[in-house]
């Protein structure tokens, strides 16, 4: 079964902000199941390990937010890339591109640090 990729519906006010952190927090363990599931049959167990434990705390840190959204065009284009990433993660992994992978990751972990400061 190929892989599901994420759709970015966009924010029409701040008030949208909850439902998009729950889809990407979703999205973030799709991937994670996705990895798992590809664990089972591969020679690089390892490095989907690192990568899997990546995943894992990008959505911890997605899903303990607290407070309100600062900025509704900065986020807006912060979870656009957000969903990207996820989506360019997907891709990779379907491709089998496990090296490329990692780089991915550590992009989206920095666009979520920064999707987090916007919080107060």
């Amino acid at each position: 079964m190929a892989p599901r990729f994420f759709v970015f519906p966009g924010y029409r006010s701040v008030e949208d902000e909850p439902k998009i952190r729950q889809l990407i927090y979703r999205g973030l363990k799709e991937i994670e199941t996705e990895i798992r599931k590809r664990m089972l049959n591969s020679d690089n167990v390892e490095e989907l390990g690192r990568i899997l434990k990546a995943v894992n705390m990008i959505a911890v840190r997605v899903k303990s937010i607290e407070g309100r959204v600062t900025s509704k065009r900065e986020i807006e284009q912060i979870d656009a890339v957000i969903f990207d990433k996820m989506n360019t993660v997907l891709s990779l992994l379907a491709s089998r591109d496990y090296a490329s992978i990692l780089p991915v990751v550590s992009d989206l972990e920095k666009l979520v640090t920064r999707r987090n400061s916007l919080f107060s």
